[in-house]
């Protein structure tokens, strides 16, 4: 890509709209929440998210600056070039951004409140200019602690070599939640009573990297065979 056309791929992108998946995520996310302040992660069917499951994840907050992976879409583990379950989500930014970024979603889970940014990943030896977008919307834990994120992460241009790193462009776009206050405590449903969610299946136990480097899985939709 020569350096006319990564410019003009970036001045498109900070004009633009928002990335393909990101509306239907946030518009699934705000069905689900109605009046409550955040929905449960366990509310999430990725038969309501069918046309955003490449860029969607899923992410849980640790500890005080450390947000990790627990689910994250097959673009998600393109641009690193592996299985991003387990790793911090800190992963996909440059030293610059990184900063910027935990202040901005911790705020997701301490506000609560919906992030959304813009990003750049700037052209270099096999790695076109890529331009992303990211949003990021809180989720309640089945004990009613916010805990969990879902999110989006949309790009535009080609890959190229992994893994790709991104620096923040503009500013930090965050939206405080209001809503309605639940008890601290949900009582869990049984398995039985939940929703066929195999795409979204994961254990309550931290993620273990694959024994095998060929051992990618990813957010993909299950659907049931009459």
């Amino acid at each position: 890509m020569s350096d006319e056309s990564a410019e003009i791929t970036m001045v498109d992108f900070t004009k633009s709209q928002r990335f393909e998946g990101i509306g239907a995520l946030e518009a699934y996310w705000q069905s689900l929440r109605g009046n409550r302040l955040v929905p449960l992660r366990s509310d999430i069917d990725p038969r309501g998210i069918e046309s955003a499951l490449d860029y969607a994840f899923i992410v849980e907050r640790v500890t005080a600056g450390v947000i990790r992976f627990r689910l994250a879409g097959s673009q998600l583990n393109e641009m690193m070039g592996m299985d991003v379950r387990g790793m911090p989500i800190t992963s996909f930014f440059g030293t610059q951004s990184r900063a910027q970024f935990l202040d901005a979603i911790e705020g997701v889970f301490n506000g609560p409140e919906v992030v959304e940014m813009q990003m750049e990943s700037p052209e270099g030896a096999g790695k076109p200019a890529l331009a992303g977008q990211m949003i990021l919307m809180p989720l309640k834990s089945d004990l009613g602690d916010i805990s969990r994120a879902i999110g989006c992460f949309p790009t535009r241009g080609s890959i190229g070599s992994a893994p790709r790193r991104f620096e923040l462009t503009g500013n930090v776009q965050r939206r405080p939640l209001r809503g309605e206050e639940e008890p601290a405590m949900v009582t869990r449903r049984p398995a039985s009573e939940r929703p066929l969610t195999a795409g979204f299946a994961e254990s309550a136990t931290p993620f273990e990297p694959p024994k095998h480097p060929s051992e990618r899985p990813y957010l993909k939709l299950v659907k049931d065979q009459d």
